[in-house]
């Protein structure tokens, strides 16, 4: 299971943009995650990029094939959630990410 929750992961980012999206973002501390069969991809942003002090990014892969988007910030131990979006289909990832 270690092995599909990488490699949904890693398509997520590619879905994103790969390399170009974490240059133009300076996305960082990438990790995938399994949480009960919804895998996944968090990751961090600078703080000063983007609007609303999101700093957290959380996206998830639903049984419905469609993802579930979560922007938050993280202060010390304190962590806030900003916005959240069901049923984003793979073509509407980056677009999301722009607008968010």
């Amino acid at each position: 299971m270690q092995n599909y929750a990488k490699s949904v992961a890693t398509e997520i980012l590619r879905q994103l943009g790969g390399n170009r999206f974490i240059v133009m973002t300076g996305a960082k501390s990438f990790s995938y995650f399994d949480e009960n069969g919804e895998c996944g991809l968090t990751f961090r942003l600078p703080s000063n990029f983007a609007m609303k002090g999101i700093n957290l990014v959380k996206i998830k892969l639903d049984f419905t094939d469609t993802y579930q988007v979560k922007f938050s910030r993280v202060r010390g131990a304190e962590v806030k959630d900003i916005s959240r979006f069901d049923n984003i289909y793979c073509d509407q990832l980056a677009r999301l990410f722009t607008q968010e």
